[in-house]
This record gives structure tokens, sequence and C-alpha cells, in this order.
């Protein structure tokens, strides 16, 4: 079996949490079951319950739920292989909203500069798909890989370092989750991957070598666009510059080190943002040169769509287990 969106397939973790409260849930109607008719149902005060039936019934509910995911990840039954050539791109954008992407050495600030790029490239871009993955200490998947421009370019303009709470800088966890993210879409397209990194280079000592080396086997593709004066400046805040614990005002500067190590670990390429020489133009043409070189992948043969089926079975897993009871049939007695 394989599957047109297998992206969707992230969802079955949903039921690690609902398992619990499910089996929670029996747990304890058996126990307040037990506690008011202590006969078992003997006296007559309740009818009898019956466990096994109470689980299936739980059983069938969970894997009603299981199975709509399944259906919305597209299944289908796959046989054979048969060699095409790879063609479009998905670009994950990744874009640093930490607080010091709000200084303003450059114009607007350096978040409005980095936000201005990532448009403009977007808009050049053919064939393919976009994501935008945002990120400061930790990383959230702003708009999953997707053709639709008019999201993307929307929910590029939303972003803020208020949309995360965790401040600071953190790449790894950054980098982890934008190589999920795009692995989670190459199956199905059969797309080359490309991620562009929009940051004024925060350098927190952070060793990225293994990050570098997993890009390089997998075959993405980086672009880091760099951001920031090289002399330090205040981060402007709502109650006025940014402080330490101790009160002094903290300042920020372009910081290329960290990205440097990491572009030549994985052959990436560099663009460094001013005022008067944007870099859009050259990393969309970038991207397009390395959207062109297409490799032959193996593919399946055959494809049958499967969703309409899964689909019925969720529906009556769900009816059955809806209407089935938890009460044991009492036995029948012999004239």
């Amino acid at each position: 079996m394989c599957f047109s969106r297998p992206g969707y397939l992230i969802l079955l973790w949903v039921l690690i949490p609902l398992s619990v409260l499910v089996f929670y849930g029996v747990r304890r109607k058996i126990s307040l079951w037990k506690k008011i008719d202590a006969t078992g149902g003997v006296a007559g005060i309740l009818p009898s319950m019956s466990f096994r039936k109470l689980l299936l019934r739980r059983l069938m509910l969970l894997f009603s739920v299981a199975m709509m995911i399944v259906s919305i990840a597209g299944p289908q039954l796959c046989s054979g292989q048969k060699p095409v050539r790879q063609k479009g791109i998905d670009v994950v954008f990744m874009l640093d909203i930490s607080n010091s992407m709000l200084a303003r050495d450059i114009a607007p600030d350096r978040l409005g500069r980095a936000k201005s790029e990532l448009l403009q490239i977007s808009r050049s871009l053919g064939e393919g798909r976009k994501a935008l993955l945002l990120f400061a200490g930790a990383p959230v998947v702003q708009c999953p890989l997707t053709s639709d421009e008019e999201d993307f370019e929307t929910l590029l303009d939303m972003a803020t370092p208020d949309l995360i709470s965790a401040q600071g800088t953190d790449y790894r966890r950054a980098f982890e989750m934008a190589l999920r993210l795009a692995d989670s879409g190459r199956g199905a397209s059969g797309s080359e991957t490309v991620l562009v990194l929009c940051s004024d280079g925060e350098d927190h000592g952070i060793d990225l070598g293994d990050i570098a080396e997993t890009m390089k086997k997998q075959g993405v593709y980086l672009h880091v666009i760099g951001l920031g004066g090289v002399q330090p400046v205040q981060i402007p805040m709502p109650g006025g510059a940014k402080r330490d614990q101790q009160g002094r005002v903290v300042l920020t500067s372009f910081r290329p080190e960290l990205l440097a190590s990491l572009i030549k670990s994985a052959n990436g390429k560099f663009y460094y943002s001013r005022p008067d020489a944007p870099v859009q133009e050259a990393v969309a043409a970038d991207i397009a040169d390395e959207a062109a070189t297409a490799r032959w992948i193996m593919v399946p043969g055959q494809r049958v769509p499967i969703h309409e089926e899964t689909i019925l079975a969720a529906l009556l897993l769900f009816v059955s287990g809806s209407m089935m009871t938890d009460v044991r049939r009492p036995a029948k007695q012999s004239a």
C-alpha cells in the first residue's frame, strides 16, 4: 500500500493520547459499576456488564478514527515499478522570528526585509510546492507544503515574534522539523527539496555538522539569506529597548560564523541581503537551476485508489461501535 498524501499520516500520533483517554474511561466505568452494584449484576440492581464488549466497542471506535485518518492520506494499492523523471520542487522557507529580527539596522526592520525577500522568491518560483516554517527558541509549521500561493502569502504576512513564546534561536530544532516536513511530502511528488533559511545568524554555539550531513545524504539543497548590519544595534520592544536580567541593553548584529560553517558542510549557498542589493532574483534563479536538474526515480507502476473503501470501513466501525451495548446477555434458563 502507498499513499498520495503521506504527510497526513502523522495525525496517527493522535491515537496515542486518545487511546489513553479511552482506556482510562473503560477502567473508570468498570470501577463505578462495581461500586454501585457489588453483586456483579446478580441482585438485579444493574444489568450485568461484559468487559469484552466494553473493550471491543472502544477499540472499534478507535479503529474508525484511524481508518478515517488513513483515508485522508489517500491510500492506494500499488504494484510494480517504473522509472519516471523527477519534476517540480518543494521549497521549505525557514524564517527566523526571534526578537533580534525586530532590529531596525535595515528598513523597515530585519523581519520585514526577510518577509519581502521570501515573498518575491516565492512568486518567482514556478511548478512546485512551498511550506513556511517559523522558528525562534522553538519551531512551528506556519504553512504546510502547498501549491496555493495566496494561502502561503497570507500566512507569511502574519509571521511575527508573538507567534512563538520561547525566544532565542534554536537552529537545530528548526532544521530537524524542516527536514521532517520536506520528507513527509517527498514520496508522493518525487520533487527536489530546497531549504531557504532567512536569519540574522545569532550564534549560540550549536554544532550543526550532523544536520549538514543529513542534508547531503538526502540530496536537500540549502540556501541561506543573511540579514542585519555588522554594527551592534538595540532591539526595540513594546516597553523600550530589550534588556537582559541585569538590566543592561541587549545589542545585536549580523553574525555569519555559524551559518558559514553550516553552508560549507552542506555545500549550500549564502546570500547577504542589503537594502541596496536584494537577493531575491539570485536565490530564485539558483533554485530554478536546481529544479531543472531532474533525476530518474522508481515509482509504483500501478496505483488503485481505495480511499472510498477506507471511509466506508471507518463509518461501519463507528456505527457498529456506537450501536453495540456493554450489557452481557442473560444466560438462557433451561425449563
